[in-house]
């Protein structure tokens, strides 16, 4: 957990690709791991805004981390409240995925899970109403 810790200190980029690379076996990752690694993660959610290179990296780190076994994550959420802090740093970054074109999604797709972002005509949007879906896929074991 000390070695995350030290990421913190590494310009955004950097912190980001050793977040990504030390993650990458989420075996070894236990609640502590998980909870350093969400917390460091964090701190590069703004830089990562809008960029969408440090975008798939950042969404690199989240894949790894939520690929833990699901009593690490449980026992991380129940301590740190780590699952809220993810997403909302999803959230966050999602938010300023550059779009180019309003017709076509960025679409951004992980092992565990996948962003769509697209640009809506606010016209139109209210015209036409909502739809949001979601699937989802459990690793849970029985």
């Amino acid at each position: 957990a000390r070695e995350i810790c030290q990421l913190a200190e590494l310009k955004t980029e950097a912190r980001v690709q050793m977040l990504d690379e030390f993650t990458e076996n989420s075996d070894n990752l236990g609640s502590t791991e998980v909870i350093v690694s969400v917390a460091v993660l964090l701190t590069a959610t703004e830089e990562v805004s809008g960029n969408l290179s440090l975008t798939n990296d950042f969404l690199n780190v989240v894949d790894n981390i939520i690929n833990v076994d699901v009593e690490t994550l449980q026992e991380s959420q129940e301590s740190s409240n780590t699952s809220a802090m993810i997403l909302e740093a999803i959230e966050s970054v999602a938010e300023d995925i550059p779009v180019g074109n309003t017709s076509e999604p960025v679409v951004i797709t992980r092992s565990i899970f996948a962003v769509s972002v697209q640009q809506v005509d606010l016209d139109q949007f209210t015209e036409i109403g909502q739809t949001f879906s979601a699937n989802l896929r459990s690793n849970l074991q029985c």
